[in-house]
């Protein structure tokens, strides 16, 4: 009898599987059939905030369902990302992954309660855009030789404001100091937008951000760019020169953007994904409100974007060792 039992119920389980499996394709044919969150790592008002809302309205517009943004800020965006990681896989969860979410958390945290490259998969390449250094008008060492030789006469007494320690702007200043042996201190904050205000109050002279979060006041004037981090100048800054030209070609450093979902997302669900967003990058609209901001729209399949995070990670760590950054 117990064989017979025993026999019965293996015979089950793939029927079990067949129809879990079953259930999981329905779910991706429909998907979505309700509200997508779109988890963005920063403040609201931010570039990467802006490139998930302009992205977030074309989405809503392909699918008739709402794809919301939800800002989970904090721990370079480490917040986001976990939580992201421990959604259920099914599509109604998208991370803004990123440089800090993907390639810095790694070496900034020593347990991080999630692994990019196992608990996340990646869904489409978004594009990137660079960093800019800007200082108050008033500065006078508003220039890279200035401030170099400022920095290099009077060690430790220059500051820069930033958002927090695991982000690109941060990290570019750490490689600038590296290649340099300029010292020049770092004040945190927790996003540029209270940088930039203790920059204009003359608190802070020098202020690095992505391009998009600085282009508002250096349009009105308040504040002067120093140098960008792009492997060429920006089309929205042409006379400002890049780090690269005027301190080493290997200072190229830029914020990259992409879409991420928890592991075992249905393929179809990112394949859907993955055109709705591709189309979205090329339409003229979102294509101008991006390069309008510095920000380039780009393509690239998945496995490219997997191989270009994992060079990412190799070379921040070097730069994080080399800074004597200790994982908290």
């Amino acid at each position: 009898m117990r064989r017979r039992l025993f026999s019965a119920a293996l015979a089950g389980l793939p029927f079990a599987h067949l129809a879990g499996a079953s259930r999981a394709f329905a779910q991706a044919d429909d998907w979505p059939n309700r509200n997508v969150r779109i988890v963005c790592p920063f403040t609201p008002g931010g570039s990467q905030d802006n490139i998930a809302r302009r992205l977030a309205v074309k989405l809503s517009d392909a699918f008739g369902q709402s794809f919301v943004v939800e800002n989970r800020t904090g721990a370079g965006g480490s917040i986001a990302a976990d939580n992201v990681a421990k959604s259920p896989a099914d599509g109604y969860s998208v991370l803004l992954g990123n440089i800090g979410s993907h390639a810095l958390v790694p070496h900034l945290y020593a347990r991080p309660a999630y692994n990019a490259v196992t608990d996340l998969e990646t869904v489409a390449w978004i594009g990137t855009q660079p960093n800019l250094l800007c200082c108050h008008p008033s500065f006078p060492h508003d220039t890279l030789p200035k401030l170099l030789a400022a920095a290099k006469a009077e060690p430790g007494k220059i500051t820069f404001g930033s958002s927090g320690l695991g982000t690109s702007p941060t990290l570019t200043m750490e490689l600038f100091k590296q290649k340099t042996g300029a010292d020049i201190t770092f004040i945190s904050y927790r996003g540029a937008a209270a940088a930039v205000a203790d920059v204009l109050a003359g608190h802070v002279p020098l202020v690095i951000s992505n391009i998009d979060s600085l282009m508002s006041q250096v349009s009105a004037g308040k504040l002067k760019p120093v140098a960008s981090s792009g492997a060429k100048r920006s089309p929205v800054t042409p006379d400002t020169p890049t780090f690269a030209e005027s301190v080493s070609p290997d200072l190229v450093v830029t914020s990259w953007s992409i879409w991420a979902v928890p592991k075992g997302t249905p393929a179809k669900i990112k394949d859907k994904l993955r055109a709705a967003t591709e189309k979205a990058l090329q339409s003229p609209d979102v294509m101008a409100s991006m390069k309008a901001g510095g920000f380039e729209p780009g393509t690239m399949t998945v496995p490219e974007i997997d191989a270009y995070i994992q060079t990412e990670i190799k070379r921040w760590g070097e730069v994080i060792r080399a800074a004597g950054i200790k994982p908290q």
